[in-house]
């Protein structure tokens, strides 16, 4: 996911991403590799780990909630903070040489530029399944449309952040880690409100979202610091994040689990809540470990990564899609499909992998691939 580059100011060159990278050189590809691995865990989980039926609309799940022990896999699997902390990361970086109120506005019309067209063609053909859902009254259909976009929300928070991310890098500048760690308290305390019924409805649920990831945007602030910093941050970073997890379902009263399952009683992620941050914090700690074993490999590796780069709004995009046309033409051919977790299940994992694929190629063709100047949004 990447923005649009010009040439012409300070904050849209290529070299901006120069500081985001501890040897100073070029575009910073660890950080590259993390987003387009971290891309590939969501679209997998996605496709092989969701269960769905059709009752009066598409209901979804996950094999987490029934799956004893499935919930540890999730700390390392649930990887939503990664893009954030990658995102602060660059972002910093990018602002760094900002001097002007219009670099600052060139940097957000960049990633705008880049980030928003290739989702218009999907929003274009839901609004028009949608719309054709309504008149027809089929408020299934219309339920399936809101479902296949769901995952959206992901680049209309990261866009919120984009626009108060010249105003995130000064306070940053002015207050450092206390920055991040008064956004955590105040997190905690929302956590805490939400919990007793005294913030409730649709607008503050969006705003713990931007609330909370602007949080982990901020602390990715510090990445480059940490990445470069001595080991023993690194693991005290790391080890830390995990503590804090086991605390936050110990003592605090959360769920164990990183994604949302019908057993509990709240999700973690939605909305997203302090056990975001503290997974944040504990990631954070282990890419900075990871990092010089992963640069041996990008080093290698640059145009398989730029390949990848290009590709993955368009793979962003349309993912589920392309399990929603699956499972329907699955359904057509053999009927209703298995969605009770047992064996089974876990034995047709393999197909709910390669047909989504199978169906997503010539979806693909329909968002043109980032071939424009390389610089991460």
């Amino acid at each position: 996911m990447n923005a649009v580059a010009t040439p012409t100011t300070a904050v849209t060159t290529a070299t901006d991403v120069v500081g985001a990278a501890p040897e100073g050189r070029g575009r910073d590809t660890v950080l590259d590799l993390v987003r387009a691995g971290a891309l590939v865990v969501v679209v997998a989980w996605h496709w092989a780990f969701t269960t769905l039926r059709w009752d009066d609309g598409p209901r979804i799940g996950n094999p987490t909630g029934e799956t004893p022990g499935l919930w540890l896999a999730t700390w390392c699997l649930q990887v939503m903070p990664l893009f954030f902390l990658v995102g602060g990361s660059l972002h910093a970086s990018s602002l760094r040489r900002a001097t002007t109120t219009r670099d600052d506005a060139a940097f957000v019309r960049g990633r705008f530029g880049r980030l928003v067209p290739p989702v218009l063609p999907l929003l274009a053909l839901a609004v028009a399944v949608g719309l054709g859902g309504a008149a027809l009254g089929r408020d299934d259909v219309v339920r399936g449309v809101v479902l296949m976009i769901t995952p959206l929300w992901f680049l209309a928070t990261y866009l919120v952040l984009v626009l108060l991310a010249p105003l995130a890098r000064r306070v940053h500048r002015s207050c450092g880690l206390w920055a991040v760690s008064a956004g955590a308290v105040l997190v905690a305390v929302v956590d805490r409100l939400t919990w007793a019924g005294h913030i409730d409805g649709v607008a503050p649920m969006l705003a713990e979202y931007v609330l909370t990831w602007a949080v982990v945007h901020q602390l990715g602030f510090h990445l480059g610091s940490l990445r470069s910093g001595p080991r023993t941050a690194r693991w005290a970073t790391c080890l830390g994040g995990f503590a804090l997890l086991a605390v936050g379902v110990r003592w605090l009263g959360y769920p164990p689990s990183m994604v949302g399952t019908h057993t509990d009683p709240i999700s973690n992620m939605s909305p997203p809540n302090l056990m975001v941050v503290f997974l944040a914090l504990a990631q954070m700690g282990l890419l900075a470990i990871a990092d010089p074993h992963l640069r041996r490999w990008t080093d290698r590796h640059r145009g398989l990564l730029g390949t990848a780069g290009a590709w993955s709004m368009t793979v962003y995009v349309w993912h589920m899609l392309a399990l929603a046309a699956f499972w329907g033409i699955a359904v057509v051919v053999i009927g209703p499909v298995h969605d009770r977790v047992d064996g089974t299940w876990w034995l047709q994992r393999p197909v709910w992998l390669v047909g989504p694929l199978l169906v997503a190629l010539p979806l693909f063709s329909l968002t043109r691939p980032d071939r424009g100047p390389r610089r991460a949004a």
